[in-house]
């Protein structure tokens, strides 16, 4: 039996990397609300001197190579779940509805910022719910609905309310990225992991296949609108038309208490490589066999009906698209504490580059 591949010890990320991780998570950028991260994330390209443009509904693209080679297409969503102002009442408290897919038990009690008016600017707040003491006891045993919360921007009046933010601003938990663990950790807690972690691999693969001059054309793409229907990716692919696509997503393991059925799939044992589901057989293949050669952590999974990434809509896009994904495992996904392990970011960018590699130097151009 082959022993698994060993995880590097050594710091997952170089320190310029590192920071444009932090900085990029950090970022409030909620689907249709993307500018703010996809500017930081093309400006960061533009740094890695990189080929830059965007499409006409947001999504940002980073080219290395092009005309090199057969053309591959990286693609993270650079959205992220939030919330939206829907009304503002006489008081000033703000009503607000989902953008994404919400556990609505996660967010009473939350800090948050408002992308408020140019005026404004980064509003702070919280989202707040009837104190606990003014419940009876059958609405303490009810789990909260989004409706029944509102954001308590410290305003006395709507009008007051009005000079801060307006119906259509949109917000996001108020929690920047930390490390956790003891003084040597590589986990990293934030939200938005889901999933600037993607999109931050997919520029992290361009810049190196840069670097190493492969005979290949990597779109990194920076894509939108994945949380409310992926549409982001779909359209980038289709104007692309890569020989390959691979998604980069970030998953569920089974390493947490109530998550067993998930099987063994677990934090800092390498990215999840899916197998089935909307996915292209042969493209899936290559990737394994790259993994395998080049000796790289990582782990499989089989998908029966749809992987919920944008692997679903890219495969569909145009006349077809060959797609693959690339999953790192993250605990705690859709809340404000999404955690991830930086050794599993870097195996993905290394499994990628392998592949590319190992593609590139195989095939010449070509409608595969």
């Amino acid at each position: 039996m082959t022993p698994d591949p060993e995880i590097p010890t050594t710091p997952p990320l170089d320190p310029a990397a590192e920071r444009f991780l932090l900085a990029l998570l950090d970022e409030p950028a909620p689907s249709s609300y993307e500018e703010p991260a996809a500017l930081l994330w093309r400006e960061r390209a533009a740094e890695l001197n990189l080929d830059v443009t965007t499409d006409r509904i947001g999504t940002s693209f980073a080219t290395s190579g092009r005309g090199a080679g057969p053309i591959f297409a990286i693609v993270g969503h650079l959205d992220e779940i939030g919330l939206v102002i829907t009304r503002i009442d006489p008081k000033g408290f703000c009503r607000v509805t989902s953008i994404g897919g919400w556990d609505p038990v996660v967010l009473p009690g939350q800090r948050i910022r408002v992308l408020g008016t140019p005026a404004g600017g980064i509003v702070h707040g919280s989202i707040s719910r009837t104190a606990v003491h003014a419940l009876d006891a059958s609405q303490r045993s009810q789990a909260p609905k989004v409706d029944d919360l509102w954001l308590d921007i410290g305003a006395s009046s709507a009008e007051e309310a009005r000079t801060m933010v307006q119906v259509g601003d949109a917000a996001v938990i108020d929690a920047s990225p930390q490390r956790v663990g003891g003084a040597d950790s590589t986990r990293l807690m934030s939200r938005s992991i889901d999933n600037r972690v993607g999109a931050f691999i997919a520029l992290e693969v361009a810049r190196i296949a840069a670097e190493k001059g492969l005979a290949a054309e990597v779109v990194a793409i920076g894509s939108v609108g994945e949380e409310i229907g992926m549409g982001g990716a779909t359209v980038a692919v289709y104007g692309v038309q890569p020989e390959r696509t691979c998604v980069v997503d970030v998953t569920t393991p089974g390493d947490t208490p109530g998550a067993s059925d998930l099987g063994d799939l677990a934090l800092g044992k390498g990215p999840i490589l899916s197998r089935g589901a909307t996915l292209t057989g042969r493209v899936v293949d290559e990737l394994i066999a790259a993994a395998e050669a080049a000796e790289l952590p990582h782990q499989l999974r089989a998908k029966g009906l749809r992987t919920a990434t944008d692997a679903d809509q890219t495969i569909k896009a145009g006349t077809g698209m060959a797609t693959c994904l690339v999953s790192v495992p993250a605990r705690y996904l859709h809340t404000a504490v999404e955690q991830v392990d930086l050794r599993d970011i870097r195996s993905s960018i290394d499994v990628i580059v392998a592949w590319i590699e190992q593609v590139a130097s195989t095939t010449g151009k070509s409608t595969a």
